[in-house]
């Protein structure tokens, strides 16, 4: 059984790897490789670990949303969990052939709940737990910014994708920037940035970081792709 566990893993590295973030290569695949041969062991299908890492996803935004420090470290750990169980879906996928359209729509869509959810939580931590600054809106101004942000980028990154099927681009170099930002939205990497403000204690500036860059973002996206909407009229 052994003899079969490391072809698993190396194969589940190699078929993700171009997908990849540095996070993804360089920490959560040594440890979602376990997880990979575990999860094959019980039968579990792609979309159930999907479903799985959602799960962990929303108790580390329901952790956040306690608003104390403890509580902040273990909702970073378990959105770091999360990220780690979310690499096991694809690989599973891949090493069983069962990859499907409605599998990796329902990946990238879990996805994005939990970034909202765990940008509601953080902001709602701040707001209420006392000495965060209980008492100001502006965390919920933020954490509402970064929602909306999320949301937008997702429809933005869906429309791209869609254009990208169908071959809407004309111009080379614009095609080449959106495949590059197709290709690195899914990235986790900043799973570990979370982990490390919340043993600062500086959920705060994490807070601001995803309601300005979830925003620039999607104006970003929207930006690049805005001539693919005429590329064949």
């Amino acid at each position: 059984m052994n003899r079969t566990a490391q072809p698993v893993a190396q194969t589940a590295r190699q078929v993700t790897a171009d997908l990849d973030g540095f996070v993804d290569r360089h920490f959560n695949r040594k440890l979602s490789g376990p997880l990979t041969r575990l999860f094959l062991r019980l039968g579990l299908s792609p979309n159930t670990i999907t479903i799985l890492a959602f799960l962990i996803g929303l108790a580390a935004a329901g952790s956040f949303a306690l608003g104390t420090y403890v509580a902040g470290i273990v909702g970073a750990l378990l959105f770091q969990l999360s990220a780690i169980v979310d690499c096991c879906d694809g690989e599973v996928a891949r090493l069983t052939n069962r990859q499907t359209p409605f599998g990796a729509q329902l990946d990238i869509a879990t996805d994005n709940v939990v970034h909202m959810a765990i940008f509601a939580g953080i902001a709602w931590g701040l707001f209420t737990h006392p000495g965060s600054g209980s008492g100001s809106w502006l965390p919920l101004v933020l954490g509402a910014a970064a929602v909306l942000g999320n949301g937008f980028s997702f429809w933005m990154v869906s429309r791209a994708k869609a254009l990208r099927d169908r071959q809407a681009w004309a111009d080379p170099t614009q095609a080449a920037r959106m495949e590059f930002i197709l290709k690195h939205v899914a990235s986790r990497d900043f799973s570990v940035l979370v982990l490390l403000l919340a043993l600062l204690d500086w959920l705060g500036w994490f807070l601001w970081l995803a309601a300005i860059g979830s925003n620039v973002f999607w104006i970003m996206t929207a930006w690049v792709s805005r001539p693919a909407t005429t590329a064949r009229a």
